[in-house]
């Protein structure tokens, strides 16, 4: 951890993982709503989208670890100052959540304790889903979630086949997933699969499905906890009946697992499979095994064809292990997340024939209802497994440590783990060498901004409405308007240091009625009534943030657009000062701050 993110930890305000896009914007959520105002609550956020402002779990914020840090900082002492360093925290403690379930798991699978520890902590560092700190999903990162449970199913498995009582570990499984979804809701299905994967490798065969209480189980783990995040998200949404029940982008193939990611290493790592594909895969379609459990694979293929005697006797005795029949099933449930990853459709032959994906629970799912479009980037379905080859490997590789005699085999097992902390070594260098710097909450970092807040009264203001606009998060492509990095950061690095709410939007599901009425705003007709009347409410005029590079010819952002609306849209706003009532209140280079009481 320390060589890594020591710098994190130890230079605490001074970096970030990520300063663009969606990663800027996960800061900038989860900063300022631990310190918006105290009335809006725990479960409005109204610093984005103003004025209609949206509910805890549309604003990517990570809301059971935001809620939390909000009550302390409101109730025991101000943490708003150290918001970020906090979030980096609780990020990195992931892994050692990671670790101690490993732990966990592998002391009920693996008998070679070196391999306990040693896998135990390279494993979180290896899953693709460490990757998305640096893409800035970072609630995504979040690979205890899955360990979880795999955790929970072991334990449940065990407890049935030593007749125990499994309630205990149903009520575990439940409230796990329960708190995975409340993270983030990608988690909920991602799980559920998992688990409906494994109970039906499980009970359909032999008919074991009559067993009601292990039916019961199945029922209780895989659906209540969508049903109780469900009622949750639902009973603190007012906006429910506005929001689209259909998301675009589905089947978007950067979107989906291609299969040649599985053998695509990182740029960054120096051991490469001996076979694997010349393109780097898209950041939702990082899925690559590793070189452990893909050369230990290759050892047993090989083995199997060179001393197949050998590996039939070695595979006779493996069939009849417990552990082998968990490893079974956990395989056969992941495979069913790498079966939705794919999408409903695989363009095969480069892109000359259409697979339909039969084997995509989603295929189906799609025909009763629109709701899971939302869940449209389906290559994160394939996280679960990894976890379950890279177990199946590390399960095997002990029992056969354990049962041969070959003198050899201590060497390819020291040559396999040498491969994983290989890849570990180079995953470390990566992040460490990552490690941006704080351009969204450290003062020093924008100098252009403190002529423009000397002497501002933020107070006197009711929000900051930034000039080129943007809203991100409405799922209608049409009336999206995606931001330019540069701009975007310097209107949430003033929305922070004033504390006003921004009238630009990037969160997730907002209503396409509220970016239509915004739009009005650069209308030459001016807002409509509806949101003129909101905004005339407040008594207080707008602030308005207008960077003229774009408009100079220095940066040719409306140009760049493909959505003629979004392009007509940014090129509305050079005329925003003419045609609305604004005065300039200060100015610093291209910048410029304007007052404007709408009437």
């Amino acid at each position: 951890m320390l060589r890594a993110f020591g710098a994190l930890l130890f230079q605490p305000g001074q970096h970030l993982l990520v300063t663009s896009q969606d990663g800027a914007k996960n800061y900038f959520t989860f900063q300022a709503y631990i310190q918006q105002p105290w009335p809006n609550g725990l479960s409005w956020f109204g610093m984005m989208n103003y004025p209609f402002g949206d509910y805890l779990f549309f604003t990517d914020n990570t809301p059971l670890l935001a809620v939390p840090v909000r009550l302390w900082s409101h109730y025991v002492s101000d943490l708003a100052p150290h918001g970020l360093d906090i979030y980096h925290g609780l990020m990195l403690a992931g892994f050692f959540l990671s670790t101690a379930l490993l732990v966990a798991i592998l002391r009920r699978l693996v008998q070679h304790w070196g391999l306990v520890l040693v896998f135990a902590v390279v494993l979180p560092w290896l899953n693709p889903q460490t990757s998305r700190l640096l893409v800035g999903h970072f609630n995504l990162s979040y690979s205890w979630l899955v360990l979880l449970v795999i955790w929970g199913l072991l334990g449940l498995y065990q407890r049935v086949r030593a007749g125990g009582p499994i309630w205990g570990w149903v009520l575990a499984l439940v409230a796990g997933s329960v708190v995975a979804g409340l993270i983030h809701l990608y988690y909920l299905p991602l799980l559920a699969l998992t688990v409906a994967g494994f109970f039906a490798a499980w009970l359909l065969p032999r008919q074991q499905w009559r067993n009601r209480t292990l039916s019961g189980a199945a029922v209780l783990i895989t659906l209540l906890p969508t049903l109780l995040c469900f009622l949750v998200v639902r009973l603190t949404d007012g906006y429910r009946v506005q929001r689209s029940m259909q998301a675009t982008g589905f089947n978007y193939a950067p979107w989906k697992l291609q299969l040649s990611a599985l053998i695509k290493p990182g740029s960054y790592q120096t051991v490469h499979f001996w076979l694997e594909p010349k393109n780097q895969p898209t950041y939702e379609s990082v899925a690559y095994l590793g070189a452990f459990a893909l050369f230990g694979l290759t050892f047993f293929v090989v083995a199997w064809l060179v001393r197949k005697p050998a590996t039939q006797a070695f595979w006779q005795a493996w069939k009849a292990t417990p552990e082998r029949a968990f490893m079974q099933l956990l395989l056969l449930a992941a495979l069913v997340g790498l079966g939705v990853s794919l999408g409903t459709e695989y363009a095969v032959a480069d892109d000359q024939y259409i697979f339909q994906n039969y084997f995509s629970a989603f295929y189906y799912l799609q025909k009763v209802t629109q709701v899971v479009t939302h869940f449209r980037a389906v290559g994160r379905f394939s996280w679960p497994f990894f976890w379950a080859v890279n177990l199946l490997v590390l399960v095997a590789l002990d029992f056969w440590l354990r049962r041969s005699q070959w003198r050899g085999r201590w060497v390819v097992a020291v040559a396999l783990v040498v491969l994983a902390l290989l890849d570990t070594r180079d995953t470390l260098k990566h992040y460490r060498k990552s490690l941006l710097p704080n351009l969204l909450t450290n003062e020093r970092t924008f100098p252009e901004l403190q002529p423009l807040l000397q002497g501002l009264r933020p107070e006197q203001y009711q929000a900051i409405l930034p000039v080129p606009f943007f809203h991100v998060g409405s799922e209608n492509l049409e009336l999206t308007v995606d931001d330019d990095n540069a701009h975007s950061l310097h209107a949430y690095e003033l929305a922070l240091r004033t504390n006003l709410p921004l009238v630009a939007s990037k969160l997730s599901r907002t209503p396409e009625e509220h970016v239509k009425q915004l739009r009005s705003l650069f209308s030459p007709t001016g807002p409509t009534p509806e949101l003129r009347a909101q905004l005339q409410a407040a008594r207080k005029p707008l602030l308005v943030l207008l960077d003229e590079s774009y408009y100079d010819g220095s940066i040719p952002f409306a140009q760049q657009q493909a959505n003629p609306l979004a392009k007509q849209l940014i090129e509305a706003g050079a005329a925003l000062p003419s045609r609305q009532p604004l005065t300039l209140v200060a100015q610093s280079g291209k910048l410029r701050l304007y007052r404007w009481n709408v009437q």
